[in-house]
């Protein structure tokens, strides 16, 4: 096959690779992030210096996810390049799933409410097999820290006030229409963080998530509101194709919420304003990130201009003047 078969080939790889990046508003820089590869590497790709590979073609699909449009114009590329007298051949022009066991989170919601002098938060997420092994568990973490400014006091106080899994009320469910409880246990505990394998079953019976499934796990934990802190986080350990982080507080508090976003690989925080609501005494933020960065934190911080009385009447070392 002649080489401007191969060069339009690859052109047209990098037309469509151009296009979704762009759809997602997302820069050279980001995609190399996301995707593990180093930015220049990028940017020699779309200005035509280097040929795309097999595995920067699987990636860039997994994170721009095109509906298999840049793999499938990787396929047709791949084909035009001889070896020896002989193509390559690629077989389908869905994207081959990686080996092993992987799972996507196609939307996350996390809810955080105060209520009766108590933080419930709630969270549901779609899981997505995507890999070649069935998946049988999910990890989540219960994490609090009550005052993250000053870390040897919050040592202190959550050693003399830890966190228990029999104080947090955990509760865990999976399927959507008619969800059934999910079997879990606690694999690693400390003073303010509980470690929690959920066990993807249904009433005892084992629901493992075969290649291509989807399911809906929920769950929700309480936690003192003296206890906890003011703060809710989303680290982003899995690719996650939606995340969206509710609060709900009563009006009479006066509270102020602000958030953060940060990403390791890049070392940056841009800080953003949730949406606002009121409604019927109390109020309400939303924070939606469609397509949130691989590896990075998600933080929602708040204060209260009166506080509630269950902060008030809290132990004496919580308050901000306690030794």
């Amino acid at each position: 096959m002649d080489s401007s078969t191969q060069d339009d080939a690859a052109t047209a790889f990098v037309r469509e690779l151009t296009h979704w990046r762009h759809q997602r508003a997302m820069s050279k820089k980001e995609l190399a992030e996301r995707t593990g590869f180093d930015p220049s590497y990028v940017s020699h790709i779309e200005n035509g210096r280097h040929q795309p590979t097999e595995e920067f073609a699987r990636r860039v699909e997994l994170v721009l996810d095109s509906g298999n449009r840049i793999w499938q114009r990787y396929v047709a590329f791949a084909g035009t390049r001889g070896q020896g007298g002989r193509f390559t051949a690629l077989g389908p022009t869905a994207v081959p799933p990686p080996t092993g066991s992987h799972l996507v989170i196609e939307d996350e919601q996390a809810a955080l409410s105060l209520v009766d002098g108590g933080y419930e938060c709630r969270f549901r997420r779609v899981l997505h097999s995507v890999g070649t092994e069935p998946i049988t568990r999910h990890t989540v973490q219960i994490d609090i820290d009550r005052f993250p400014d000053d870390p040897a006091r919050s040592t202190a106080f959550h050693g003399r006030h830890p966190l228990t899994i029999d104080e947090v009320d955990f509760r865990a469910t999976i399927g959507d229409e008619q969800p059934e409880p999910m079997s879990w246990r606690v694999t690693r505990s400390r003073d303010a963080f509980l470690k929690i394998v959920l066990l993807l079953d249904g009433g005892g019976t084992p629901l493992p998530l075969y290649p291509g499934q989807r399911t809906v796990v929920d769950y929700s934990y309480r936690v003192p509101v003296w206890k906890f802190g003011d703060w809710l986080q989303r680290d982003i350990r899995l690719p996650t194709r939606n995340l969206v982080i509710r609060l709900d507080f009563p009006a009479e508090a006066g509270p102020t919420v602000w958030g953060s976003e940060t990403s390791f690989t890049s070392e940056t925080t841009a800080e953003v304003r949730p949406d606002r609501r009121e409604r019927e005494g109390r109020v309400a933020y939303e924070w939606v990130v469609p397509r949130p960065r691989l590896r990075a934190q998600y933080r929602v911080n708040w204060r209260y201009t009166d506080p509630p009385a269950a902060l008030v009447d809290a132990p004496a070392d919580v308050h901000p003047l306690a030794c």
